[in-house]
């Protein structure tokens, strides 16, 4: 409610305003006809947002039915808070939202056109990537005479286990786990991440079929381990392919980086949530083009 009220407010590009929100963990102490539709009545409010799937709710009900008959408009609390900020809202889903909204049933043209794009993708930016490997060879060579790739352990699709090649872009190091100890980017590494040129031995994963163009980052298996004991339905990203790139690599601007960080991961996971209920082959091109104008901008500056 915070952050729809922040948003909302703040923003004349929605063209309404929040004039108030009820908390209903505390309901029982509101006076719902004296304090709520006497103010609904005198400042002609013609929207409310509710979160319906709230049993809290149910006491307030027969009040809210007969809005109805003063034109008063109900939209899912859900959905427009879905439609403002690309992610579902982790603080309202209860099991009952994955029970309506996330399905492991196949969706044959969807599952087609994907596998399809990932093949032509992969293949034709495989053979192109093929002509920067010479010079990633030479240049991590000459930084500082290491390995040229990095090869790690990753979850993929229903917890199997696939491992990941990038192009080494940290100092030689030990790791405890599948995490990186005493590692710092290397000064070739920090241009290929930049560029994300570190990635493109993944494509071979892509073609392989253990990883997808657009999904959920995978992640280290240790790291998965500890969300899923502190982040409620963690595991549900485990459904789909993991991909290269994804929802919530455009949209959530601050990611845990190597270390575990429980908040930073929920917050990512709502974006993960997103895709998984909403994904569609118009969504993955949506994602494709995204990922390739972030790109280009990037490259650019």
């Amino acid at each position: 409610m915070k952050d729809l009220l922040e948003e909302v407010n703040n923003n004349p590009r929605y063209g309404l305003e929040f004039i108030s929100s009820v908390d209903l963990n505390r309901i029982e102490g509101v006076d719902f006809r004296d304090e709520i539709l006497a103010r609904v009545y005198s400042e002609e409010v013609q929207i409310i947002a509710i979160d319906l799937k709230n049993e809290k709710v149910e006491p307030i009900l027969p009040h809210l039915y007969n809005l109805i008959f003063s034109q008063v408009k109900f939209i899912d609390m859900y959905k427009v808070y879905e439609d403002i900020f690309d992610k579902v809202p982790l603080s309202l889903v209860r099991y009952n939202w994955f029970l309506e909204n996330i399905s492991t049933e196949s969706r044959v043209t969807y599952d087609i056109l994907k596998r399809m794009m990932d093949i032509a993708l992969s293949f034709v930016g495989g053979i192109i990537s093929l002509i920067f490997y010479p010079f990633v060879f030479l240049a991590i060579k000459i930084d500082d005479g290491g390995s040229i790739y990095f090869e790690q352990k990753r979850v993929g699709k229903n917890n199997k286990i696939i491992r990941t090649l990038k192009f080494r872009s940290m100092t030689e190091h030990r790791e405890e786990d599948g995490i990186a100890k005493e590692a710092t980017v290397t000064r070739v590494g920090n241009f290929l991440r930049k560029t994300r040129i570190d990635e493109l031995p993944q494509l071979w994963s892509v073609l392989k079929g253990d990883l997808s163009m657009i999904g959920p980052r995978p992640e280290i298996p240790t790291l998965v381990k500890y969300y899923e004991s502190e982040i409620s339905y963690y595991n549900v990203r485990h459904l789909l392919k993991p991909g290269l790139s994804g929802w919530a690599q455009l949209y959530h601007t601050d990611p845990p980086k190597i270390n575990a960080d429980a908040e930073k991961t929920r917050c990512k996971l709502s974006y993960d949530l997103y895709y998984i209920k909403n994904r569609s082959f118009m969504l993955d091109l949506k994602i494709a083009l995204k990922t390739v104008k972030a790109l280009l901008s990037r490259s650019g500056t």
